[in-house]
């Protein structure tokens, strides 16, 4: 009697469609990730950025508070501003003599370092660098913040005429309605402008700074506090325009053309 023997064959690895099957779910898998990823990615970004933004406003509070660096302050002993030469409505965009060389003075006297003025997010959506290490100005990709405008104006509100101190930029003598702690100081970029651009753009009014891709702003206060804003509008921070809002990134009874704030408590950053 024969014997019958079944051959039987045994497959190894996968066949041409099974490989494909998996890659497509691989791709799915990574598609549905990938979003979450770049999301969290840019959270740590902003929470940089957040840092950089408090670091230099802490910064600014301890130039306002060391009289030996105020050099023809009529006002007293203020946070950083460019005296020579001055800033004015004709040169405030200006890296060498406007509002982003008041701001370098904290590099010039070392408190704090070049690496703070780079907002990571910048570096990644605008392609923004920190300024080298014989740099002595910003230029227009170094200055990832924009910077409270530092074009004296005249407050003639009545505290400010009782204390003698009505041509101002903000000094130690400021008027006592004045909360620092809501007072905006330094931000994201202005969207409006830059560093070397003596105008301010219509078209972006309103509109959020170009660093996180116009989702928000982290924003810092001469208090030394700083938070995240999705619209560049901050609530309540205006006491003496009876606590409206107040946009960051315009001028409140100034003059956006020439740079000028309206008031004390007008946050306007440029550029």
């Amino acid at each position: 009697m024969k014997n019958s023997h079944r051959s039987v064959t045994v497959r190894s690895g996968f066949t041409l469609v099974e490989l494909l099957v998996v890659i497509s779910i691989i791709a799915i898998l990574a598609m549905l990730i990938m979003p979450g990823v770049n999301y969290a990615q840019e959270l740590a970004r902003r929470t940089k950025c957040k840092s950089n933004a408090k670091n230099i406003a802490e910064a600014c509070a301890i130039y306002m508070n060391t009289p030996r660096w105020h050099r023809k302050s009529n006002a007293g002993p203020g946070i950083p501003r460019e005296f020579d030469p001055e800033v004015t409505t004709s040169n405030w965009a200006s890296g060498v003599s406007g509002n982003p060389a008041s701001l370098w003075l904290l590099v010039k006297y070392n408190l704090i370092g070049r690496d703070a003025f780079l907002c990571p997010s910048a570096e990644i959506n605008r392609d923004f660098r920190a300024p080298t290490a014989n740099a002595d100005e910003f230029s227009s990709n170094t200055l990832s913040y924009s910077y409270l405008s530092q074009v004296e104006f005249t407050d003639n509100t009545s505290e400010a005429v009782a204390n003698g101190n009505t041509n101002v930029v903000i000094t130690s003598s400021m008027n006592p309605g004045l909360k620092a702690s809501e007072l905006a100081i330094v931000a994201d970029s202005n969207p409006r402008s830059r560093v070397g651009r003596q105008s301010l753009s219509s078209e972006e009014n309103g509109r959020n700074s170009r660093n996180h891709n116009r989702a928000g702003q982290n924003v810092a206060f001469l208090g030394g506090n700083a938070d995240w804003f999705s619209t560049t509008t901050i609530p309540g921070t205006n006491p003496l325009f009876n606590g409206a809002p107040d946009d960051i990134y315009r001028s409140d009874g100034g003059s956006d053309a020439q740079g000028k704030r309206g008031a004390i408590n007008d946050a306007f950053l440029i550029p």
